[in-house]
């Protein structure tokens, strides 16, 4: 997926579940939170063909992604 339709999937999510108590803000923040693992492109792993493989790697990871949404709960 890449990741303006993931941004629009956690917007969707954030306001579905969240509109009523925080209006718009459910909205950015779910774009924001959506895109968060997505984040891992930042990350250099030689070339191109390892950039590629290795993308969706640990930052997907239900190990990962556990922690650090009780970080950010």
């Amino acid at each position: 997926m890449d990741s303006l339709s993931q941004a629009v999937l956690g917007a969707s999510v954030g306001g579905a579940v969240l509109a009523r108590p925080l209006g718009r803000r459910a909205l950015l923040g779910g774009a924001l939170l959506g895109t968060l693992p997505d984040l891992d492109v930042l990350i250099d792993y030689g070339d191109a063909v390892a950039n590629f493989t290795e993308h969706r790697g640990f930052s997907h990871s239900l190990l990962v992604l556990l922690p650090v949404s009780l970080l950010l709960a």
